[in-house]
């Protein structure tokens, strides 16, 4: 894959997809409290999408039956946060899709 994401993370659910649904909605409505995103979330009988834009961070979440994807490209100024990024949306998966 020569376009990699500068993030990328799975994690496996075994929620129903109706459940897995609301959990990832309540993930972005707290993502977004806490660091302000602009976040558009488009449901798919196949799988959700949902783009969530910050300055500097261009990102999607995936959502599918079986698990949910974070991918987000950094803008230059933003590669320090990467860590911190990653550390925070990895939270949050384990938080709501324990």
């Amino acid at each position: 894959e020569v376009n990699m994401a500068d993030i990328h993370i799975e994690k496996n659910h075994s929620l129903d997809f109706d459940t897995a649904r609301a959990q990832a909605k309540k993930w972005l409505e707290e993502a977004n409290r806490e660091f302000g995103l602009n976040i558009d979330y488009q449901e798919n009988d196949d799988g959700d999408t949902a783009a969530i834009k910050k300055a500097g961070v261009d990102g999607r979440a995936i959502l599918t039956k079986d698990k949910v994807v974070f991918e987000a490209d950094l803008a230059f100024l933003a590669k320090p946060l990467k860590t911190p990024i990653i550390n925070s949306i990895q939270a949050g998966l384990d938080k709501f899709f324990a």
